[in-house]
């Protein structure tokens, strides 16, 4: 799938009253957490689901008329134009950023031995706990979907529960069953900023357990858990400098493209 055909998805997909009832159902899960909790904040990547998740949440907070901040961490090994998209998008939703720049390479971390793929350890983690001492509420986008993993933590935890790994906060996740047509719907209706990460050549057009088509996923370029599955095929394609420096710092990458 190529970046104009995720638009025109979601050109489509926005004029669908399916779309607009989870939008919808959405919008109201926002607007209820926000009434309740007094410090909330939204933690946003500039990938395409937190950047549609914001939007949702700031109709949301218009509706209750409430404010909310929003949080974002980046390092050396943030993605190019990630900086620049978050700024897009807060500027166009009008709410203070809170951008968190890690103090550490992140190329100097990936050398260590990592316990397990998905843990909610290390610098990250470490700097939005920190961030959230003193928040009640954070809106995380995730989508069930998105992976066999995530569909079962949806499947017991919930839209809203409490995270320990986010700061012992109450943690909303408004799109946890959107799919990815939807994002693109939501995307496409608040014409939001999009990274140029999507706009790269795509490696995986296949479909994944939960039969969602798999497409250009925004995290670290060290992030070890998803390499496998083709993104450093990706990173080497799309991205070869930041690769041979990922390779220099983690040789293993070369395994897997």
């Amino acid at each position: 799938m190529t970046f104009d055909e995720f638009i025109e998805i979601g050109r489509l997909r926005a004029k669908s009253p399916q779309y607009r009832k989870k939008r919808d159902a959405s919008i109201e899960l926002a607007a209820r957490e926000l009434i309740t909790h007094e410090r909330p904040y939204l933690s946003l990547s500039g990938g395409k689901d937190s950047t549609a998740m914001a939007f949702i949440v700031n109709e949301a907070a218009i509706q209750v008329n409430r404010e909310f901040r929003v949080w974002c961490h980046v390092s050396d090994a943030s993605f190019p134009g990630t900086i620049e998209t978050v700024k897009a998008v807060c500027d166009r939703i009008h709410r203070p950023l809170d951008l968190y720049r890690c103090p550490v390479s992140a190329f100097e971390l990936v050398k260590s031995k990592q316990r397990r793929p998905f843990g909610k350890s290390g610098a990250f983690f470490d700097s939005i706990r920190t961030y959230a001492d003193d928040k009640d509420l954070c809106f995380v986008g995730v989508r069930a979907c998105e992976s066999k993993r995530r569909m079962k933590a949806a499947k017991i935890h919930g839209a809203v529960y409490q995270s320990k790994s986010m700061g012992k906060v109450t943690t909303c996740v408004p799109l946890q069953w959107f799919r990815l047509e939807d994002v693109a719907a939501a995307l496409y209706e608040f014409q939001a900023p999009i990274h140029p990460i999507y706009h790269k050549q795509a490696i995986d057009n296949g479909k994944n357990v939960n039969d969602e088509t798999q497409w250009i996923r925004l995290n670290y370029v060290t992030s070890k858990d998803l390499l496998n599955k083709g993104t450093a095929v990706f990173l080497k394609l799309n991205y070869p400098e930041l690769y041979n420096k990922l390779r220099a710092a983690y040789p293993e990458v070369g395994l897997y493209a």
